[in-house]
Parts: C-alpha cells; sequence; structure tokens
C-alpha cells in the first residue's frame, strides 16, 4: 500500500486522542479534583483545536468548514448508494458531529466549573444538566464510532489508521 498525503497534522491527533483519553477517564471517575482538571484539559485542548482550525486556510482538513445542507445531502445519498466520495478531511456529517462534541465538552467544562462557584451551590439542576450533557456526550461518541467504523467501509479505508498516522493511503 502506498503511503498518501499528510491528513491530519500531529496538533490534531494529539487535540483528538487527547480529548478522547480526558473523556474517557472522566467517564469512570466521575467526581473530585482529578474529574475536574481533566475535564478542564479537555476544554483546553479543544479550544486548542478551534484556534488552529480558525488559522486553518480554507481547504486544509483541519479549517474550520460550515458545510450546508446541499452537501450534507448529496453525503446522505452517496452513502445509500454505498460509496463516498473521498474528502481530505472530515465529511460533511463528520464535521458537524465534530463541531457538536466539541460544544458539549465545552459545556461540561463550563457547568462543572459553575457547580463550585458559590452561587450555585446546592443546585441540583446544574448538576443534573451536567450529567445530560455528559450522557449526550457518550450518545455522541458511540456514534462517531459507528460512523467511523461505517465510513471507513464504504472508503475501503481505514480512518482509524489515518488518525493515528495523520496519512490515507495514496
Amino acid at each position: 500500500m502506498a503511503v498518501g498525503p499528510m491528513v491530519w497534522s500531529r496538533l490534531v491527533r494529539l487535540t483528538h486522542w487527547g480529548v478522547a483519553a480526558a473523556v474517557l477517564f472522566d467517564l469512570f471517575n466521575e467526581t473530585g479534583p482529578l474529574h475536574r482538571a481533566t475535564g478542564y484539559g479537555a476544554v483546553a485542548l479543544v479550544l486548542l483545536r478551534l484556534a488552529y482550525g480558525a488559522c486553518m486556510p480554507a481547504g486544509d482538513p483541519a479549517a474550520l468548514s460550515r458545510p450546508g445542507l446541499t452537501a450534507i445531502g448529496v453525503h446522505l445519498r452517496e452513502m445509500g448508494r454505498g460509496h463516498l466520495s473521498p474528502v481530505a478531511g472530515h465529511n460533511p456529517l463528520g464535521q458537524w458531529a465534530a463541531y457538536l462534541m466539541w460544544a458539549l465538552v465545552l459545556a461540561l467544562g463550563l457547568t462543572g466549573w459553575m457547580s463550585r462557584l458559590d452561587a450555585f451551590w446546592g443546585d441540583d439542576g446544574l448538576i443534573e444538566l451536567h450529567e445530560a450533557l455528559a450522557d449526550g456526550l457518550m450518545a455522541c461518541v458511540a456514534l462517531h464510532l459507528m460512523a467511523v467504523a461505517l465510513v471507513s467501509r464504504l472508503q475501503g479505508e481505514s480512518l482509524l489508521r489515518a488518525m493515528l498516522t495523520g496519512r490515507r493511503r495514496g
């Protein structure tokens, strides 16, 4: 197999796997200072990834794009036919899924921080919101993993390998 072009930079891969590790860690360590520190670390990684993406020129796989409904429709029709056009970075649904997961991580960091403030002391509603956001993130992660497997199959190449090595096949 030929070595393909670089698609995901080291920074993109570091932020991806760092957030994944932090989310997994916090899933099993639900309270305490280490949970909070790990959550804030995940927030910092998401902010770094967003800043990096905002600085990338249009067309760069790491750039922050906003695929429209037309692109999403084309992508869904291709999936229905069992074939996907190659893309350098995220496909249209993948880009919006990344935004949703990043927003959930940021909202979790905010609600976690707010729960420590005197103004919200004893507010069970904030804790319940934090837990609901965490459940939503877990659902998104599960869908993300299934989508990676499906898109890898439809494209005939491992997206996991690309996120590990930074390269797609040639």
